[in-house]
């Protein structure tokens, strides 16, 4: 079933017509990107990754499970029109540093014509990428990941959190145009990017917690929340913390109306480490399926995430929001491999721009990708409500340029 469903879904991929620029980027292993080698069999398509295995975001390391896992799949059906993709990674530890001794090793050892890393580090590393006129995407949702006008060949998988801060403050003046907001996040311009999505929408936090990655005591920063009536609290922070903060507002029974960001309210991070009860009733403006959630245990897609992940001998981190996460973004880039005109940077980056409602295994039914504003393939959310359980849809699906958010 597994492989039918990939099969499938790259093969309309395939049909998409793209025009991309022709340029080849040489392999230390002889041939060009996409090219036969020396020895008459096609050159492989190098894709480095350079990915927190260990240090403050270590936690996020399944995320390179899920990457591996599709590409190993990908490698097994034929690879990209016969050529193999050869994966290389590094551990960066969350350093910026080590990411760009990383990407070095990458573009002027491997060869690598694509450079992948995560989260707002990955900022560092684009000057680096840009001289070399290597492609780089991130599993990221930093604004400045937006200007693609400055580096044109880098692209961001997440969403923009600005748009999503944009969208929470029209739902929060919507329902309660008084609210007194407060906000919790990390001291980064990922905290920056969604404050001003939120400021974008008419809503300025009244109070602000803005902690380092790895945090997990947040005690005084709640009582500070509570001392200034606080009542609707907007969090968009990782692991550890999430789980800590929510497990203790519902330890002193404080009861504010509870907004959680897009990629850090799963299973994982926030409710098997708080608890079920202590999320129960919480709002997220969801867009991809969390693989801990009971209410896709039976989605094919979900289903067939597991089997390869199994069979790539990741069976312990299946469950985990953020090895899901990785599969669906290398899903992506194989997706816009397969209609690429070249196997190169610019091949790849003219065809990841010319995605068109493409079907993916993690996103929520109804969402696909689409090609649009900054690079980004992400649009469309659903808020969804915590029953205890599973995230319920508590709307239609809304996309964010229809509602103006992106221009």
């Amino acid at each position: 079933m597994m492989k039918s469903i990939r099969r499938g879904a790259l093969t309309s991929v395939a049909l998409l017509g793209v025009t991309a620029l022709a340029l080849s980027a040489c392999t230390p292993r002889g041939g060009e990107a996409g090219q036969p080698s020396d020895d008459g069999e096609k050159a492989p398509i190098v894709i480095g990754v350079s990915w927190p295995l260990s240090g403050p975001a270590g936690s996020v390391a399944p995320g390179l499970a899920g990457i591996e896992t599709y590409i190993a799949e990908t490698n097994d059906d034929g690879g990209i029109d016969g050529h193999p993709i050869e994966l290389v990674t590094a551990d960066d530890a969350y350093d910026p540093a080590r990411l760009v001794e990383n990407q070095r090793k990458f573009v002027e050892k491997d060869g690598a014509v694509l450079v992948v890393n995560f989260g707002g580090i990955s900022i560092a590393g684009r000057d680096y990428l840009t001289q070399k006129d290597v492609a780089g995407v991130s599993l990221a949702a930093n604004s400045p990941l937006s200007d693609i006008d400055n580096y044109p060949l880098q692209r961001a998988f997440w969403p923009d959190v600005a748009w999503e801060g944009e969208l929470q403050a029209q739902w929060i003046t919507e329902q309660n145009p008084d609210a007194v907001v407060g906000y919790v996040g990390f001291n980064n311009d990922l905290s920056e990017s969604q404050l001003a999505g939120l400021a974008t929408g008419g809503v300025v936090p009244a109070e602000q917690a803005l902690v380092a990655p790895g945090t997990s005591d947040l005690s005084a920063q709640v009582s500070q929340f509570q001392a200034a009536g606080v009542d609707t609290l907007v969090v968009n922070i990782g692991a550890p913390t999430v789980g800590a903060l929510l497990g203790y507002i519902h330890q002193i029974g404080w009861e504010p109306t509870l907004m959680l960001g897009s990629t850090t309210s799963d299973f994982t991070a926030a409710i098997n480490q708080a608890t079920p009860a202590a999320v129960e009733g919480a709002y997220a403006f969801k867009w991809y399926m969390d693989p801990s959630d009971p209410l896709f245990a039976e989605d094919e897609r979900y289903l067939a995430y597991a089997e390869a992940m199994t069979a790539q001998g990741h069976e312990a981190e299946i469950g985990d929001s953020l090895a899901f996460s990785g599969y669906g973004l290398a899903a992506a880039i194989v997706g816009a491999l397969q209609q690429a005109e070249s196997h190169d940077s610019e091949g790849f980056i003219a065809a990841w721009d010319s995605l068109s409602d493409l079907d993916n295994p993690l996103t929520l039914p109804g969402i696909n990708f689409d090609s649009g504003p900054d690079g980004r393939i992400v649009f469309q959310f659903q808020l969804s409500r915590f029953d205890g359980t599973s995230w319920q849809p508590e709307g239609d699906i809304v996309d964010v340029r229809e509602l103006g958010i992106v221009k």
